[in-house]
């Protein structure tokens, strides 16, 4: 069995001997020697056509292989019962295939032995609590390599590596690459010795061995590459500018980041690389990483223990994301979808910035662990109150899957996707692998005109406080913009820097605040041409060398003028006649109660004024604002989170095209569009360009059919709570699904 992720028909794909496929997984409890819990779950999908299956192995697993000393085996390892586990999937599913999820933190019970023999090699925190290993432990990384090959071999020897086509490879909490001690809560790290050590050789690397340098950047003519020291936890929780960090004064504390970042992205690469060689390159390595869109939660957010004011983002590590992109050792990117709103009426959109995956040839897994009606019912996490709901979510989030062209694994536990318990949603599972398998057949190309674009570089530059990134980026992807009528695509800012992208009407800039000048330029030359639209919101390109008004008029255009009180910014709008606010009423008002600072407006004579933002001390300014250049348009906005119709009348201003006005969660891809609805009703959808058939893939009947292709528009009734999929295209393609 060779197993590859290659691209095929616009889109990274999982290959099985060179054939495409539908990577359309179970994930389940791993089996043990005595038997195998989820067997008949198992029995299950594999009768609904679905034969890989993803469990956990390693530190974490029930029966761990990387046990530390005992009896009956030798080293640390005990692979013993290996042949007896799996072998229990394959008495259920002779055709199965494995996706190990292999845990390579010391945390809990299970890594007790590896700290209670290391503790110098584990993390530090500002509490003096030692925690399970640090990420900068050489000591870790070497036997955790060894672990990787140890086990490929025993696998190779027993003949099961025929039967395993992928290895996850994870750290942190979950083996997510998230520390929950020094991330999520008020507790900062890492002041070991293991991480002392790398971050002074980061230092030399980075500053080339310069002293003068590392004087001048981090404001401080004492320091030295042998006494640098990880930023205190006072450093890390506070800034001198606001929302913002100062580098002129805060260099330090983006540095540890930034090193924290390429760590955990070189660990990714390293752990990957190994598993590609002691597979001679026939299996898939890739990791859960990459949450960008989501960090900005904390563990407050999922109720565990004391709430903190502090977001994650920074101190995660997922900041590495643009290296593991490039590293041609990882195959795929793994992660659940959205916390925020997965009820009825939500979104269940990727953490990581997808199209950038797409872009890479990575393969995105989504984890569909959504909590079905089967859950208890203060299960939380957008809890389906019905089975009715339950489907609706379901379809919801594979509506996304398939319009973006991802893989799936579906959760199999008693509380989430269980066909045991339930039996309707066998069916559904099989009607899923199906639509899957007929959608390798279409064009899977990237087809939105809006571009949405994250800056990880820009992350380094902002506070930890969990305020600006909550409306800026973790709810404006949940509420506004998949109802604004069109699909987007989400993209890391400097792959559009780099001229990678394909081209859009519209293009999104979330959080565009630090530019050095050479990406400034680099972004200019990618934006202002062919009649292309830019929305910037809050502060775009604010820091440079410093933070200054004149660089966000060199970035867009407008000229500025700011409040120092730190305060959360309101928008409302002022004229009702212009084309991009023609129609909306008047009690339309968006954005954060979030204490924000400074705070911008606009003072710009030639811009068109469509909105005020309203602040500290009630200050009334300009907000929203438009100005047409030669070869582009720039608009700004002063808070984020702007609701739907504001982005949509942008969207329509931009010449983007609406399937939609009426405000339900949309997918599109260029032959398939779902819809998620809480209404509704009658509805009306227009298509991008006349098609011959509209087809319900759901329901599995025609909506629509006209002889050479005469469908531009198409009107439905859709049911309350509900979610539809259409194919738009032509008959003869849509015969692989009939």
């Amino acid at each position: 069995m060779t197993t590859h992720v290659r691209q095929h028909n616009g889109t990274p794909t999982l290959f099985f001997n060179e054939q495409p496929t539908f990577a359309g997984y179970l994930w389940a409890g791993a089996p043990t020697a005595e038997g195998y819990a989820m067997a008949k779950v198992a029995r299950a999908y594999a009768e609904a056509g679905i034969h890989l299956y993803a469990f956990d192995v390693g530190v974490g697993a029930p029966e761990p292989e990387w046990c530390g000393p005992g009896e009956g085996h030798t080293g640390y390892f005990d692979f013993s019962t290996v042949e007896a586990r799996y072998g229990h999937i394959l008495d259920v599913d002779p055709d199965a295939r494995f996706h190990l999820r292999i845990h390579l933190e010391m945390g809990g019970q299970r890594g007790k032995w590896w700290r209670d023999l290391y503790p110098e090699e584990c993390e530090l925190d500002s509490a003096g609590r030692r925690n399970t290993q640090s990420f900068a432990s050489t000591v870790w990384r070497e036997q955790a390599n060894t672990f990787l090959r140890a086990y490929i071999a025993h696998l190779r020897s027993l003949g099961l590596d025929k039967h395993v086509v992928a290895y996850q490879t994870g750290a942190g909490h979950t083996g997510e690459w998230v520390k929950g001690d020094s991330s999520m809560w008020a507790y900062c790290g890492d002041y070991s010795d293991p991480m002392r050590h790398h971050f002074r050789a980061w230092l030399r690397q980075t500053y080339q061995e310069d002293i003068a340098i590392l004087r001048t950047a981090w404001d401080d003519e004492a320091v030295t590459f042998d006494k640098a020291e990880v930023p205190s936890a006072e450093a890390q929780l506070t800034t001198t500018h606001h929302t913002f960090r100062d580098p002129r004064h805060e260099q330090r504390v983006i540095d540890y980041y930034r090193c924290l970042a390429d760590l955990c992205g070189d660990l990714i690469i390293d752990f990957n690389r190994t598993v590609k060689e002691a597979t001679c390159g026939q299996a898939l390595a890739g990791a859960f990483y990459g949450y960008l869109m989501e960090l900005a939660w904390n563990a407050g957010f999922f109720s565990e223990g004391e709430d903190t004011p502090y977001a994650t983002t920074q101190r995660s590590g997922h900041l590495g994301l643009a290296k593991v992109l490039r590293s041609p050792y990882v195959d795929f990117i793994v992660s659940p979808y959205s916390y925020g709103f997965r009820g009825m009426g939500g979104m269940g959109c990727a953490m990581p910035p997808a199209e950038s995956l797409r872009l890479h040839g990575k393969l995105y897994i989504f984890e569909e662990d959504s909590r079905t009606h089967l859950a208890p019912i203060d299960a939380g996490f957008g809890r389906a109150d019905t089975l009715y709901d339950s489907i609706a979510i379901l379809k919801r989030n594979f509506s996304e899957v398939l319009t973006r062209g991802m893989g799936i694994w579906w959760l199999g536990h008693s509380s989430h996707i269980d066909p045991v318990q339930e039996p309707t949603f066998q069916s559904l599972l099989k009607q899923f692998q199906e639509l899957g398998t007929f959608g390798l057949q279409l064009d899977r190309t990237p087809g939105a005109e809006i571009a949405v674009l994250v800056d990880d570089e820009s992350f380094y530059y902002e506070s930890l406080d969990n305020n600006l990134d909550i409306p800026l980026i973790f709810q404006q992807r949940l509420w506004g913009l998949p109802r604004l009528g069109a699909p987007s695509d989400t993209y890391l800012l400097q792959d559009f820097i780099e001229g990678r992208l394909p081209p859009y009407k519209l293009y999104i800039f979330l959080n565009t605040f630090q530019l050095t000048g050479e990406r400034r330029a680099a972004l200019h030359r990618e934006l202002q041409r062919e009649g292309r639209v830019a929305l910037w919101i809050y502060a775009p390109g604010y820091i440079q060398d410093e933070p200054a008004l004149d660089n966000m008029t060199k970035l867009t255009g407008f000229r500025f003028s700011k409040g120092e009180h730190v305060w959360g910014p309101m928008m409302h709008l002022l004229d009702f006649e212009h084309p991009i606010t023609m129609g909306l009423p008047q009690d339309l008002m968006w954005g954060t109660n979030s204490r924000l600072g400074p705070l911008f407006h606009l003072e710009d004579p030639d811009a068109t004024i469509l909105g005020q933002v309203v602040y500290s001390q009630g200050r009334c300014r300009p907000g929203l604002g438009v100005k047409v250049f030669s070869d582009w348009t720039s608009i700004y906005c002063a808070a984020p989170n702007l609701p739907a119709p504001v982005l949509r009348g942008i969207a329509r201003y931009a010449g983007v095209h609406l399937y939609s006005e009426d405000g339900d969660v949309l997918f599109a891809s260029r032959h398939l569009l779902g819809v998620h609805t809480l209404s509704g009703g009658s509805r009306i959808f227009t298509l991008p360009k006349p098609v011959e058939i509209v087809y319900d893939l759901f329901a599995r009947q025609t909506v629509v059919q006209k002889p050479a292709g005469h469908v531009a528009q198409f009107k439905v009734i859709l049911d309350a709570k509900s979610t539809t999929l259409y194919y738009t295209g032509d008959k003869e393609t849509l015969k692989g699904y009939l």
